[in-house]
């Protein structure tokens, strides 16, 4: 049971991610600064780019994850993984969220800041990042030996 629900938890954080995601790049490319779009300037297409980056590898991986989990070919090590990696990985795009919307991004009404809170929560859930790479590790230990 365990293991679903961390592939559930991945996945909502994919979820997560690319809302955030959406909202930040909307945001780069209709607020102005210096008389141009904040999207235009290159470290907030970093910002972005790594968000993107990260959004697409969950998502890889979470399918893989769940494909493997109904084969049955992989039904703990894979879940763990991607509630690892996803879990991690909403907290940096909501971080990155927060930072394309500058001062907006931290006040209360807007879904980044929400987002950005309720980001922390994932990485408790279903077992904490601690526990996963513990089941991870441990797995990896057992299949060498």
């Amino acid at each position: 049971m365990l293991a679903r629900g961390r592939l559930h938890i991945a996945a909502v954080c994919v979820g997560m991610a690319q809302r955030i995601l959406d909202e930040s790049v909307r945001h780069a490319a209709v607020t102005k600064q210096g008389g141009q779009a904040i999207g235009t300037y290159q470290l907030v297409q970093a910002l972005l780019a790594d968000s993107y980056t990260d959004v697409r590898a969950g998502r890889a991986l979470v399918v893989e994850a769940a494909d493997d989990y109904d084969s049955g070919a992989d039904t703990s090590t894979g879940p763990a993984a991607a509630k690892l990696f996803c879990s991690e990985m909403v907290g940096r795009v909501a971080d990155h969220g927060v930072q394309v919307h500058g001062g907006m991004g931290y006040m209360r009404g807007t879904a980044v800041e929400r987002f950005y809170r309720d980001a922390r929560l994932f990485r408790i859930y279903e077992g904490t990042s601690e526990i996963q790479r513990l089941v991870i590790g441990r797995a990896l230990v057992r299949a060498a030996t």
